[in-house]
């Protein structure tokens, strides 16, 4: 008889964005050899509107029993006071589950952030007489640190001894960057098993070759959340500076609280050669950086974001795209280690970006082999066929 686990998890395919992604990726790995029941909300993030869309709507996962809970909130995008009540909701919705369920689980897996799903993890595990395994994709509330207010202040005292509790009852826990190993450790101490399982791709994404365009046009590209944690600035100069050079576009395919903001600084600085599109399922945001030249990532300098890797880093390696980065710490270092790219820090000198650029953008050599580099360390490092052996036994053994 096949193993049974519970996933609990706020976003979900075909939702976009790291989160839903790596649950996804999680779940069809789990679902091969376990029997597995997901408990999840009805695809809203960013907003619920995209997923009346066809191209956003998908089949359920298969070999796997999917429950969905309908949410109300409809604001939680831009004020941290709505999001804070989404989280009451879904923490109220997935409670009655877990006093309605009558099935036993022998594991149960939650993912953090919001904190609210491992709280119902904590009481899921005590009903079912479970094992709990926790997977970190953020340090929250520390991310909170970089959110300024009264609000987000309280917050983040109030949700550090949630945070302990929670990290200390797991059984277990995964966390998808290294770098958030010894923060938690301090926490759990030595004898606790932490797995770094990363976000990873599949077969299909690995295998897959980098399209080559005709045209003799560069295109830069970023993809991805445009929110507290990301850093357009240097982007939009690099922009500015090749304005006038007819052959180099930039394109922006994004989403968050910053989308309509980045939509107007294009507008005020008369940015012509940069594109901004909406959110798109993650299987054309692929296909647009197989056709892309070059990829832009930037974080902001800020302490907390330090131990992060973004999940773009990982689709721009697979995708063979060379790594403008403005960054550092633990995403600094696997780029670096990758070979993929190169990064300078946000107080860094521009003209050694733009140069870089400049050289790139003059040398498709260069490009292929930044790319390469940065596509054999995703077949080796982020490859769901080598991560599905550690995933699964951590979770289900």
């Amino acid at each position: 008889m096949k193993k049974k686990i519970l996933i609990i998890t706020q976003n979900f395919s075909p939702e976009i964005g790291s989160a839903a992604n790596r649950m996804k990726g999680v779940s069809e790995n789990l679902s091969t050899n376990y029997d597995l029941t997901i408990w999840t909300t009805a695809p809203q993030y960013p907003r619920k509107d995209i997923y009346d869309q066809s191209e956003f709507q998908q089949e359920e996962l298969k070999n796997a029993e999917v429950k969905r809970i309908a949410t109300k909130n409809k604001r939680f995008e831009k004020i941290l006071f709505f999001r804070f009540l989404l989280y009451l909701e879904v923490l109220w919705k997935l409670l009655r589950l877990v006093w309605e369920d009558k099935n036993e689980y022998d594991s149960i897996l939650v993912t953090t952030p919001p904190l609210s799903i491992p709280i119902i993890g904590l009481i899921a595990k005590r009903k079912f007489k479970s094992r709990l395994i926790v997977d970190v994709r953020d340090l929250w509330p520390e991310t909170l640190k970089a959110v300024k207010g009264f609000f987000p202040r309280c917050i983040r005292y109030l949700a550090y001894p949630l945070e302990r509790l929670i990290y200390r009852r797991a059984d277990k826990i995964l966390v998808n960057s290294e770098g958030f190993i010894d923060y938690i450790r301090r926490i759990v101490g030595d004898e606790k098993e932490i797995c770094f399982i990363p976000n990873s791709l599949t077969k299909n994404e690995l295998i897959v070759e980098k399209q080559e365009v005709v045209d003799n046009q560069v295109t830069i590209i970023y993809a991805g959340n445009l929110g507290v944690a990301q850093d357009l600035t240097l982007f939009l100069s690099l922009a500015h500076s090749f304005k006038e050079q007819s052959d180099v576009r930039f394109l922006v395919i994004g989403y968050g609280i910053h989308y309509k903001q980045m939509q107007q600084d294009i507008i005020d600085r008369e940015l012509t050669n940069v594109d901004i599109k909406p959110p798109e399922p993650r299987e054309k945001v692929f296909q647009r950086l197989l056709k892309a030249d070059i990829a832009y990532m930037g974080l902001d300098k800020h302490p907390v974001f330090q131990t992060v890797i973004p999940g773009k880093v990982i689709d721009y390696m697979g995708a063979s795209l060379p790594i403008i980065g403005v960054t550092s710490g633990y995403s600094k270092k696997i780029i670096e280690q990758a070979g993929a790219g190169v990064v300078i820090e946000k107080d860094g000198d521009f003209e050694i970006l733009k140069n870089t650029v400049k050289e790139w953008i003059e040398s498709p050599e260069i490009r292929t082999q930044h790319g390469q580099c940065g596509k054999n360390f995703a077949m080796e490092h982020f490859n769901w066929e080598k991560n599905k052996e550690p995933l699964e036994r951590i979770v289900a053994k």
